[in-house]
């Protein structure tokens, strides 16, 4: 797709659209359209090119890439409580198993459990070494 900001909202559909036909519960569907728009909307306004979504499904984990032609990888940043942005990868980092950059920095990833594991924010119990979101 191209980079235009009305493409995160039709990343979202498209991805609400192809979870639902493979019948994923609501809550990782739910988390899943959260990381699209966050991974599709960093994609827009830090990458260059088109954006390129793909997704994958198993029984246990749906993996989400989103692709532009940046070399300049996704990094979390701290934002102030006044800052209007810079908590996408945050987010993404609390509702993933795991995410990270591959394809030399063009790619973002994540990793989001379908069935039985929750990633640490969503978890009931949670140690002190897990991250708190």
């Amino acid at each position: 797709m191209e980079p235009v900001d009305l493409h995160v909202a039709q990343a979202r559909r498209t991805t609400a659209t192809v979870l639902s036909h493979w019948s994923l519960p609501e809550t990782p569907a739910e988390d899943a359209r959260l990381v699209v728009s966050e991974l599709v909307s960093n994609a827009i306004i830090h990458g260059s090119g088109d954006v390129r979504l793909r997704l994958r499904h198993d029984d246990h984990e749906l993996r989400i890439r989103v692709t532009d032609d940046s070399t300049a990888p996704a990094r979390r940043r701290r934002a102030s409580a006044a800052s209007l942005g810079g908590r996408g990868l945050h987010l993404v980092a609390c509702l993933s198993l795991r995410w990270g950059v591959a394809d030399a920095g063009r790619t973002t990833y994540a990793v989001i459990p379908t069935l039985t594991e929750a990633p640490p924010c969503r978890r009931t119990t949670q140690s002190s070494t897990e991250p708190t979101c």
